[in-house]
């Protein structure tokens, strides 16, 4: 038994020997480098006569017309399209850059709220209208919203578009956002036109999601949970309202507030507590 299995290993071994004696005897010169990318007029291998690897190259078919499915793919996988000045190639095919179609605003989403959350998919457009009435598309990728590449590069958007983009993904990624592009009058327009109310509202984009305050107070248009929940906690749980009269009345969010005998307010969790005027404190 022993005998056979060696008999079988050294037949092994001189088969393995053989196809390595072809490999060296195989005429060199049709050997060349093969790049893993599946990009238009790449050399590819195909088997020949003798088991020795021949090259071909794929001819570029140009398209005579451009799918917004293709713009889809330009927008949303980069890494399979091959860019040069006169178009793109996908997949074999080439879609001249003259004939590149705005997308359609069919298949734009409203950037609109649900029970006071927005969530931006990765993969999908979003629509919205400028300050003068023209609507302009989005894109979520990744964890960002921004102007789809395919409209950079036709230059159809404008800075609007750019400001906007960073609008949502600074809240939905960051948490807060300033005042940099946008005033606290514009941000809350922003916000009401994609039917955010007042109070607690969250925005997601791609994985990354934010819980956020919207207030009329001093903090800001768009304060995060987590300040909030510190500053409800203060006046809730510490002695900041000591210096106050008992029955000092604070206007919080439009609404009477009358300091109990403990020096506490019994304010209700999700008012507005940066929207706060406050009385005159007890004269020491």
């Amino acid at each position: 038994m022993q005998t056979k299995n060696l008999l079988i290993s050294r037949q092994k071994l001189r088969q393995e020997w053989n196809r390595d004696i072809l490999k060296l005897l195989a005429p060199q010169k049709h050997m060349k480098s093969v790049s893993g990318f599946q990009n238009l007029g790449r050399d590819s291998y195909i088997p020949g006569e003798n088991s020795i690897y021949e090259i071909y190259v794929r001819k570029t078919v140009v398209s005579g017309k451009f799918p917004q499915a293709i713009l889809d793919i330009i927008n949303f996988d980069i890494g399979s399209v091959v860019e040069d000045d006169t178009g793109f190639t996908i997949g074999g095919v080439k879609y001249l850059r003259k004939d590149m179609p705005p997308i359609n605003l069919d298949r734009c989403l409203e950037i609109k709220a649900e029970n006071n959350e927005i969530v931006f998919e990765r993969g999908k457009y979003y629509k919205f209208q400028d300050r003068e009435g023209k609507y302009h598309v989005l894109d979520c990728r990744g964890n960002s919203v921004s102007q789809p590449y395919s409209e950079q590069t036709m230059k159809r958007q404008n800075e609007e578009s750019d400001q906007m983009g960073k609008f949502w993904g600074c809240i939905g990624c960051e948490g807060v956002y300033g005042s940099k592009y946008y005033s606290d009058e514009e941000q809350k327009k922003i916000l009401k036109a994609a039917g955010i109310k007042e109070g607690f509202f969250s925005v997601q984009v791609g994985s990354r999601r934010q819980e956020l305050f919207l207030s009329n107070g001093t903090a800001g248009t768009v304060v995060s949970k987590r300040r909030y929940d510190n500053t409800y906690n203060m006046f809730m749980n510490t002695n900041i309202l000591d210096d106050y009269a008992v029955g000092s009345v604070f206007v919080i969010g439009g609404k009477e507030y009358i300091l109990n005998e403990y020096k506490k307010l019994d304010i209700p969790y999700g008012a507005d507590i940066y929207d706060i005027k406050y009385p005159m404190r007890e004269k020491q």
